[in-house]
């Protein structure tokens, strides 16, 4: 009974690797589609900009933007 168990233990352990899709691997992700367009939401609660005054989404249509979000606490 126990090299069973030992046994039922290695398979549960050596199963999703054998099957090939990691779920942690982007390579196997598949993308979905979202019907219609969706629109970024406005920023909302920001204290304080750094380097640039306050931007409206429509003021950065067309244009890559990075945000980089900071927590203190």
């Amino acid at each position: 009974m126990r090299r069973f168990c030992s046994l039922l233990f290695l398979l549960t352990l050596a199963l999703p690797g054998l099957a090939g899709n990691n779920p942690d691997d982007p390579s196997t992700w598949t993308p979905i589609r979202i019907r219609g367009k969706q629109y970024a939401p406005e920023f909302e609660d920001i204290a304080a900009w750094i380097n640039s005054p306050a931007l409206t989404m429509a003021q950065l249509q067309g244009k890559v933007v990075v945000v980089h979000f900071m927590a203190f606490g």
